[in-house]
């Protein structure tokens, strides 16, 4: 048995979160009594799922006994679980004083660690942890790591990093320096551009709402008292340590910059200096000890370093000023150091970034940090000759490698396979990085904007939504659609719907905080063209009708697949149905990664398709889907008609699934699956949305505000509506420091409502037939 030590207080003994070196296989993992259990190793943990516990509550039982476990030099031990709120964890072992055993409180909102104390025990001989969970549900969680603790030497861990002030008397100018308020590199925007946006913005309250109200949140912060043994992924509780949920160094700092610079206020911008130095403070730029676990080569693709480079570069370029040079060498050390080389690894590591959005999302840093160096370096050379910069190069590649990343993860059609979030973030991240590089090297950034983004005005109008409340349809991983990026592809395409989506997500959200995006959003035109009646994307698979019924809009949308495609759910043929403002079916999308619900979201029961129907395991096809599922269709102002050869990928479940959607007018739509078992006792067709439901005599009412759908329920089938868990209202309290989520999300219910009809038999006909009044 070897411990890994983490600091000088702790030491990890099953690292689940490494498949390459944890000791999985060497644990006994079962729930007795419990359904549909699986365990599956993933990138940062692995995933237990369950679809129905024991009638004790048992999901997770996990045993493994040792031969030797010295654990004399700790009085805790630790087990770290993500886990549904009111699951109760157990923890017990079998140890050199007797058997020890723990049971928690009921999880709520954030992950806790869960502890045993060892009362003064040696050895360990065995562990055993228990996961209950009291609704009769399905479920699912994370395993992380198990490990152990010495309370007392961890006091004098966590003390090292007390006792920095705001003074920061080497570092910093004092508090009565007199500014002048200018860029010091004019990367980010320069004095002539400075001062028009300070003519158009500064008096303007509406458009600038949201900087003003994160710049007083920073003002409510003291960022030295948030440095630490990790510089923490904002504010999102994924990964990080329970005594680290909560606190967020980034971002602050950059908002501080940007406001104080607009507003001339001298408060907020030595308050951003002061958060690049308190991330400067930072042990290492990341946010959980994975990252340099010894002996694991586990890393999280240089997330975490560019989100530190990314706020000490614009700190330092806007407010740089306030820097004395030793302050100003420290965060230039760290961005060479901590910021370049982590990014660089991941980059040349894990090719699969470049076709994914994850080289986009580190490319601004990597660029902004090489920009600010190649500034400042070398910055001793006396008494030689300045060189040419030794640093362009690597800037130059940094860039190549966005050109080649965007090239690749965009697809010809203009489609993007990891849906509409995480594309509005790499358009922002190639917006920041084009326009960053764009001024450096005294060009013009439409010059050199990649081609491939401009294709993708179809990708805005197949999920422009026509729901009231709504920006896009929200498939695959998607919560929200960046701000940013919506203002940048308004801007860059000013004749495509991405102008729609941005003057609708304007309307409802008002603008995001950056500047840059202030200054595009300046030459937005006021109102997008016309909806085609009927659009395919191929390559991406995927296709919708858009028509009028009266005054109001109806939208039919499919969900086909590119095989391999990544941020997937289980949603082959699902499809959303819009009308009169209102999602008469819907897709969910995602919730904060850090809530277990994230992973029922995406499972396929939770979308509108059909599933075989079996009570002792969860039918599920392959996801990410390796084969190609693509409609064929065709449609015009008054009808459409599609089909989708949908029985592939189901791992054997069906032998035959046919999928097809008749409209012939706008105001009827008849779903008919024919489909054919290799096993199960029938199918499950699900219908999900937001609205409400009722079953009345052999109908089912979806209640709009503007239109009801009338579902008639197919003969021989069982009508059921449910309310299937979704946001939490702890969740939503412990989230509420997302501002991304809280300005642009969609704001999840407590509850999901689900319409399901039954159908037994092997082989059969499902004909579904909606109608709207």
């Amino acid at each position: 048995m070897r411990l890994i030590p983490i600091n000088s207080a702790e030491a990890i003994f099953e690292p689940f979160f490494d498949g390459a070196i944890n000791d999985l296989a060497k644990w006994t993992i079962d729930a007795p009594g419990a359904t549909g259990t699986t365990h599956t190793q993933s990138w940062a943990f692995v995933i237990i799922d369950w679809t129905c516990p024991a009638p004790d509550g048992l999901v997770l039982r996990l045993h493994r006994r040792y031969e030797t476990f010295d654990c004399s030099r700790y009085d805790r031990l630790l087990a770290c679980l993500n886990l549904p709120e009111e699951s109760v964890v157990t923890i017990i072992a079998e140890t050199d004083v007797g058997v020890l055993r723990r049971s928690g409180e009921p999880i709520g909102a954030t992950r806790r660690e869960e502890w045993l104390p060892l009362e003064g025990a040696q050895q360990i001989r065995a562990v055993t942890i228990e996961v209950r969970h009291p609704a009769q549900q399905t479920g699912s969680g994370w395993l992380m790591w198990l490990g152990l603790q010495h309370t007392g030497r961890l006091v004098d861990h966590l003390a090292q990093w007390a006792g920095y002030d705001e003074r920061w008397e080497k570092y910093l100018q004092p508090a009565d320096f007199e500014p002048a308020f200018k860029s010091s590199y004019g990367l980010m925007v320069n004095d002539a551009e400075l001062d028009a946006v300070r003519r158009q913005f500064a008096a303007d309250r509406d458009v600038t709402r949201e900087l003003r109200a994160v710049a007083d949140i920073a003002l409510r912060l003291r960022p030295e008292s948030l440095i630490g043994e990790n510089m923490n992924f904002w504010d999102t509780n994924m990964l990080r340590r329970e005594r680290d949920i909560g606190k967020m160094i980034s971002i602050h700092g950059a908002n501080a910059a940007q406001a104080g610079l607009l507003w001339k206020d001298k408060q907020l911008c030595r308050l951003a200096a002061r958060f690049a130095l308190s991330i400067a403070c930072c042990e290492r730029w990341e946010d959980i000890f994975f990252v340099h676990t010894p002996g694991s080569a586990w890393d999280q693709r240089g997330f975490v370093p560019s989100i530190a480079a990314w706020d000490c570069a614009l700190i330092l370029d806007l407010c740089g000023e306030w820097f004395t040079p030793v302050g100003r060498d420290l965060i230039l050390k760290r961005l060479a150091y901590d910021g370049h080389g982590p990014m660089c690894q991941a980059v040349w590591k894990w090719e699969y970034m470049f076709y994914t959005n994850q080289l986009a999302w580190i490319a601004p840093a990597r660029l902004y940090s090489l920009l600010v160096l190649e500034q400042t370096m070398p910055s001793r050379q006396e008494p030689h000759p300045r060189p040419p910069s030794r640093v362009a190069p690597h800037t130059d590649d940094a860039w190549n490698n966005l050109q080649e990343n965007l090239s690749r993860c965009l697809l010809a059609d203009g489609g993007y396979l990891e849906g509409p979030m995480y594309f509005s973030w790499v358009a922002r991240q190639a917006a920041l990085g084009t326009h960053l590089y764009a001024r450096a090297r005294r060009r013009q950034v439409r010059d050199i904007v990649s081609p491939a983004l401009l294709k993708t005005g179809r990708f805005a109008e197949m999920l422009l939504s026509t729901d009231d409340n709504r920006d896009m349809i929200i498939i695959c991983d998607a919560a929200f659609i960046s701000g940013e990026g919506a203002a940048f592809l308004a801007w860059l395409m000013p004749d495509s719907h991405w102008v729609t989506i941005y003057r609708k997500q304007l309307k409802r959200c008002g603008s995001a905080p950056l500047l840059l995006a202030l200054r595009y959003a300046s030459e937005v035109p006021e109102k997008g063209p016309e909806l085609s009646p009927f659009l395919d994307m191929p390559d991406n698979g995927l296709m919708c009708s858009v028509r009028k019924l009266g005054a109001e809009y109806v939208k039919l949308f499919l969900m086909g697949n590119l095989a391999g495609g990544g941020h997937q759910h289980e949603d082959k043929g699902n499809f959303i149905l819009e009308c009169a403002g209102d999602s008469f079916t819907f897709d969910f999308g995602v919730v904060d990664y850090a809530n277990p619900i994230t992973d029922l979201l995406k499972t396929a029961q939770r979308h509108n398709l059909l599933t075989p129907w079996c009570d002792t395991e969860r039918p599920k096809p392959q996801n990410p889907m390796p084969v190609d599922v693509k409609p064929q269709g065709r449609g015009d102002a008054v009808q459409f008609h599609a089909s989708m050869d949908l029985a592939a990928g189901w791992n054997g479940w069906y032998k035959q699934w046919q999928r097809t959607w008749d409209s012939p007018t706008p105001n009827v739509v008849t779903i008919t699956d024919e489909w054919a078992l290799n096993r199960g006792e029938g199918v499950i067709f699900h219908w999900t949305t937001p609205l409400p439901m009722r079953i009345a005599g052999d109908e089912v009412i979806v209640e709009g505000r503007r239109a009801c759908a009338h579902i008639r329920i197919p003969a021989g089938t069982e009508a059921r509506i449910e309310q299937l868990p979704l946001q939490d209202p702890r969740r939503t309290e412990a989230e509420a420091t997302r501002r991304d989520i809280a300005q642009f999300g969609l704001h999840p219910a407590e509850t999901q409502p689900l319409l399901t009809f039954r159908q037994r038999g092997q082989s059969g006909v499902m004909r579904v037939e909606v109608r709207f009044v």
